[in-house]
Order: structure tokens, then sequence, then C-alpha cells
């Protein structure tokens, strides 16, 4: 399936619900509410769910009357949009089988295309992009909301402009969304520079317990729910700490452990590029990108984090060798 495909069917198509994957990040959010927004400008009835709720750090995006947190799927309309989820089962819905025109946008390279109609594009460097592609095929207009939404998209799927996904388009991109109205500053320091202190206590209580590997290829960390507790924060809160073991000189791969329940621990990989993280989480039941994926697994910790690493450090050991 191509994006001339997509485009048809939402000329076509009236109305709209548009969800992403569980635990949603700037690209997932901005994705969705991007789109949400060019198709009301077309005169077209659409809305944003998700299993779970905004993140504070993207509450800045225009989210009122657009977006709704809901715990069972209801009826779509003329068309259920998945936007950036690498299966159908990363959106925390059951029940795919009842939709009756279900459209899956995104560019995870594990993507198994579990929607009638099929947009999947790894090359993309985030599905923000893909999502600008097909406002500009749509011919929909650039208003400052959408363009801090696709923004949005693009400055967290690439830590930054940080990541080697950045490509010369994410900064051209990123330029004409500037130019259409997007706030660069502002949107920077909702992101990265809103901390809270408990926040900060909990990095500080996470990194000083971050071990490596002894030949210092692997770093880990670890966030239980009784550090969560102590500092009165959330897992939301969390949400990049594994870009400071991925940042310490010699590491290929870093790993995050989160504790999100009795013996239940998510787990995410980045890598520097040797290390294909999106296959290790793959293995799992997991999946992502070659830089960056993650899975989820039951058990004991000990046993959990153990299996873990071993696999990380045989794929290590073969990628390097």
């Amino acid at each position: 399936m191509s994006l001339p495909q997509v485009v048809s069917v939402l000329q076509e198509k009236q109305s709209f619900i548009i969800t992403g994957h569980v635990s949603p990040e700037g690209d997932a959010i901005g994705s969705g509410m991007a789109l949400a927004l060019a198709l009301r400008d077309m005169g077209k009835k659409a809305e944003v769910i998700n299993k779970d709720p905004i993140p504070q750090q993207l509450l800045f995006l225009p989210h009122e009357g657009l977006f709704s947190q809901q715990k069972a799927m209801i009826q779509p309309a003329d068309a259920l949009i998945v936007v950036d989820s690498g299966s159908f089962e990363r959106t925390g819905y059951t029940g795919s089988d009842a939709i009756p025109l279900l459209i899956n946008i995104d560019h995870h390279i594990t993507n198994p295309s579990y929607g009638h109609i099929n947009w999947v594009l790894p090359t993309a460097m985030a599905t923000g992009e893909m999502i600008y592609d097909l406002l500009k095929a749509m011919g929909t207009r650039m208003t400052p909301s959408i363009a801090t939404c696709i923004y949005t998209a693009l400055i967290t799927e690439t830590g930054s402009f940080r990541y080697v996904n950045t490509t010369s388009r994410a900064l051209q991109i990123a330029g004409e969304m500037i130019e259409q109205g997007a706030d660069p500053f502002r949107i920077a320091t909702a992101l990265f520079e809103a901390n809270s202190s408990g926040r900060l206590k909990l990095l500080a209580e996470v990194l000083a317990k971050m071990e490596l590997s002894a030949d210092e290829r692997i770093a880990w960390i670890e966030v239980t729910q009784a550090q969560l507790r102590k500092t009165g924060t959330t897992l939301e809160d969390t949400e990049d700490f594994v870009t400071y073991p991925r940042s310490v000189e010699k590491v290929e791969v870093a790993v995050f452990f989160r504790e999100v329940g009795p013996e239940q621990y998510k787990i995410s990989f980045r890598s520097q590029g040797k290390v294909d993280v999106a296959l290790l989480a793959k293995r799992w039941g997991g999946g992502g990108h070659i830089y960056a994926a993650g899975c989820t697994r039951f058990g004991p910790w000990e046993k959990v984090r153990d299996t873990i690493l071993a696999s990380v450090q045989e794929a290590v050991y073969q990628a390097v060798s």
C-alpha cells in the first residue's frame, strides 16, 4: 500500500478516529494531533483517542476538544487510523477484527502491516515526517497548530536532532514548521527544561546505580516502583533516562529496565549503530527501530535482568567481533 491510497481514503471518508501506541511520546501524539487537525480543517470529523493520557510535557500541544483517553476502543466512524504503532497490540486495544477500515501509518521496521491499508515506511525518520508528506499530498493548510505538532514529532523522535536518524530533510521540514508558526524555544522548554525536583532526584538515584559490563560495551539502569514512591514520581518522568547510559564512552548498547508492576518490566534498548536492537527486542516479543527498541518481560527481577543482558551481550559480541 502507498501514500496515494491513504490520500484517496482520507479524501473519500468523512469521520475518523486516530490512535497510537501506549505510553505515547512526541512522535505518536504529535503525528496523531497534526493529522486530526488537518482532517478537521478539511471539514471532516476527527478525534484522537489513546489508552493512556498525554504525558505532562506534551500538554502544551493543542489537545483540548481533540484528544480523549479511552480505556476501551469505541466503535470507529468511517475508519480507525493507527499512527506510530509497530503492532496493533501496542495500542493497548483489542478487537481489531471488528474494525471496518483500519489504516496503519508507521515507520517501525518491525511493523507486520496489520491494517486493511498499510503505509509503512521504515526509511522515514519519524511518523511525523510521514504525516507531513500526507498533508502535503492532500493539499491541506499548514496552520501554526499543525506545524507545532509536526515539529514536536520530529524533535522528540530525533533526540533534539542529535540521533543518527537526523537527516537533512529532518532539518528542512523543521525549518519549514518554524516558518509556519512552530515556536522552537517554547517547544524545547516544555519538552526538555520543565523538570520537577522529584524527577531530578530520581535521575540522580538511578544514575548512581548504573552498571557496566566488564568490557564497558553495555550499560544498564533500572527504576523500581519503590524509587517512584520515594521521589513522588511516575514512569512518565523516566521517558528519556535511557539516553544517559547510552552516552557513556565505549558503550554500544544501553538497556533501561522499568518495573511497571509485580514481576513485570518494560525494557528499552538504545544502540550506537553497530547492534540492531529492533531484532533484539523482536526476539522478546517487542519491536522498534535499529537504534531504538523495546519489549515487556514478566518474571522475577534477577531472571529478567540476566536473560536480557545475556542476549544483549551475545548481540554485541556478534556485531563487534
